[in-house]
């Protein structure tokens, strides 16, 4: 069941300079951590970007295509809530899920943050940050991570 947000009294275009506003908070926000933390030296920003589309590629394919719509719909839905919660969104797609699924899905983002890490020790910049601390994300915390900019792995 999909989370219930109400627009009534928010004219439209107040709602389009909120999303924009949101929007662009959002690019601030990941350019900022990236500048801080930077790629990899040398070709590192391309075997970056691979591992992303490949790790996002693997969760998507885990997916039924009624579980790929449900994610597509909650994500949908916390862009234009006025008070998204994002927590509750995650607990809903994990949820949701089946145990092969849950499991490809851990798999692969744990395949992708070794893959960064091994990325990081190779260029000697320490500690890959693609998670804040030791965290192990669950399954629908991950999936909310395909809907941010650029498959950024920040968490919700």
């Amino acid at each position: 069941m999909l989370p219930s947000f109400s627009h009534a009294a928010v004219p439209y275009n107040q709602e389009m300079k909120r999303l924009l506003l949101t929007i662009a908070l959002a690019l601030a926000g990941t350019a900022v951590a990236f500048a801080q933390q930077g790629p990899p030296m040398g070709g590192g920003y391309e075997q970056m970007q691979q591992a992303r589309q490949q790790f996002r590629a693997q969760v998507l394919a885990a997916l039924t295509p009624a579980h790929r719509q449900l994610v597509a719909s909650v994500i949908g839905s916390l862009a234009v809530a006025e008070h998204p919660d994002p927590q509750a969104a995650a607990k809903q797609l994990d949820a949701a899920l089946s145990g092969s699924e849950k499991n490809a899905i851990l798999a692969a983002d744990k395949q992708m943050h070794d893959q960064m890490q091994q990325m990081f020790d190779q260029s000697g910049r320490g500690r890959y940050g693609g998670r804040g601390g030791d965290e192990t994300p669950d399954a629908g915390q991950i999936l909310l991570t395909l809907g941010q900019v650029g498959g950024m792995r920040g968490r919700p």
